[in-house]
């Protein structure tokens, strides 16, 4: 089994925000108006030729920056896109409407519904919040975790239902707990894992929420006692055990149809799809390496993401499941930013070059149906630090399709990058500090970005399939 080149730990630090760890919202300014595809065509899914992307319209675009001291600048201005794209992508698109600063956690993991952001603090001052889009970054309850380690959040983007996952910093103590918008800080429901986790800590990539909240799943490690990974499926509003799968294989994310009837598993080099009534294994199939790798499905489960040195998409025919689209780079690694959207229609995946320290990538946008490349998107840097993708979301129709990576030491693109299905970019955020995460509202208004040293965003991308 082939492994991924593991990106260096190393996060940029600016002189100024030692120590300032922040969550913000940031509400971005609606950009797309009509107009033609792409030019170029649409190009072979399996060939390397990229896409040129047109960027001839006029827009009406809000630019925030955030000060060294955290302080949110307001710039409001028009500008045609055939303007340097550059100069415009270094800075977020949007309306700041709250931030929340911290001297002591890290905004690792964020979710968003229609209501609320939900923010999984880590470190010391662990903790989730749950913060209102429209209030002013006041958090309706906080519910305090075992005060350091790691945490993950995700919650239902159809129902009132989220799931909090943490663990401490010796990477025991393992538990989740089941909340509602209305449960005031006090958990729904509570569940202590057995397993130890000492190499697979909490984290918003092993735990997913369905559609419906029906169903919660999450992963967890028992490494190395018995080097074996276990796959739990809640009920979401009890949380009694539905079933549980066992493996040899280490267990590195799940996610969940809308029903929640079945779970993709991302199992290193694998992807398992499991039926959550039984925990019996209904199809699998190798990807393409291991490490920092994270496997998507649909809403209606069929349409699948696998990912690594190839991206892969499969796709049900009725009986089984067929793979439509194979796609591969030289030198690029596709598994830490890879996203279906909930129909089905668009896959997008950010690939990294490993063999360049990260400092190039590209986003690529896939139709399914056609099995065709819509265009992609180039950026390049340069410095010490790395610009590794880690995280992508997209709205239910896949014309908003957000990126996040770590950013690079001179900022040479937007740590969380936002496109609509022309693979036009239509909002950014640049923050101080590497991102974390990312999430999309289910009609892409809202996108929101949870960074190191600095904040946590949201984004308005209205009429983005323009």
């Amino acid at each position: 089994m082939k492994t991924k080149p593991s990106p260096r730990p190393t996060f940029r630090s600016l002189p100024l925000l030692i120590g300032l760890f922040a969550f913000l919202a940031a509400v971005f300014a609606a950009l797309l108006a009509t107009g033609s595809p792409p030019g170029g065509g649409h190009g072979d899914a399996n060939s390397s030729n990229r896409t040129g992307v047109s960027r001839s319209r006029v827009g009406a675009r809000t630019f925030m920056k955030v000060t060294p001291q955290g302080v949110a600048q307001i710039h409001d201005h028009r500008e045609s896109r055939e303007q340097s794209a550059a100069a415009s992508a270094l800075e977020p698109i949007g309306n700041t409407l709250w931030m929340v600063d911290d001297l002591n956690a890290i905004a690792d993991g964020v979710a968003i519904d229609a209501n609320d952001v939900w923010g999984a603090w880590t470190l010391q001052g662990a903790r989730l919040g749950a913060y209102p889009i429209g209030g002013n970054g006041t958090p309706d309850f906080e519910f305090s975790s075992f005060g350091e380690g790691n945490s993950g959040v995700a919650s239902a983007k159809g129902a009132d239902r989220m799931a909090y996952m943490e663990s401490n910093a010796a990477g025991n103590d393992f538990r989740i707990h089941g909340f509602k918008s209305t449960s005031d800080g006090t958990p729904d429901w509570s569940f202590s894992f057995p397993e130890t986790d000492p190499n697979l800590p909490a984290s918003s990539k092993r735990l997913a929420v369905s559609r419906d909240g029906s169903t919660i799943a999450a992963v967890v490690s028992d490494e190395p006692a018995t080097q074996t990974s276990k796959l739990y499926v809640f009920e979401g509003d009890t949380g009694a055990i539905r079933s549980t799968w066992t493996d040899p294989l280490r267990m590195d994310a799940v996610d969940l149809t809308d029903d929640g009837s079945i779970a993709l598993v991302t199992q290193d080099n694998l992807a398992a799809l499991v039926d959550t009534s039984n925990g019996n294994t209904l199809f699998s199939v190798a990807g393409s390496g291991a490490g920092n790798i994270f496997y998507r499905i649909s809403g209606d489960g069929n349409v699948f993401v696998t990912n690594g040195f190839d991206l892969d998409v499969y796709k049900f025919d009725g009986s089984t499941y067929q793979r439509v689209i194979h796609f591969t780079q030289a030198n690029n690694w596709f598994g830490g930013a890879s996203i279906v959207s909930r129909d089905g229609s668009t896959v997008g995946s950010f690939a990294g070059n490993y063999a360049n320290n990260w400092l190039t990538g590209e986003v690529f946008l896939f139709d399914v149906a056609s099995a065709q490349m819509i265009g992609s998107y180039p950026v390049s840097g340069t410095g010490q630090y790395q610009g590794t993708p880690v995280g992508a979301e997209s709205n239910d129709n896949g014309t908003v399709m957000a990126f996040a990576s770590w950013g690079t030491e001179f900022h040479d693109w937007p740590e969380v990058m936002v496109f609509n299905r022309n693979v036009d970019l239509i909002g950014a955020i640049d923050f101080p500090g590497s991102a974390f995460g990312v999430d999309v509202s289910v009609n892409g208004q809202y996108v929101v970005g949870a960074p190191k040293q600095s904040t946590l965003t949201n984004s308005a991308a209205a009429d983005a399939s323009s």
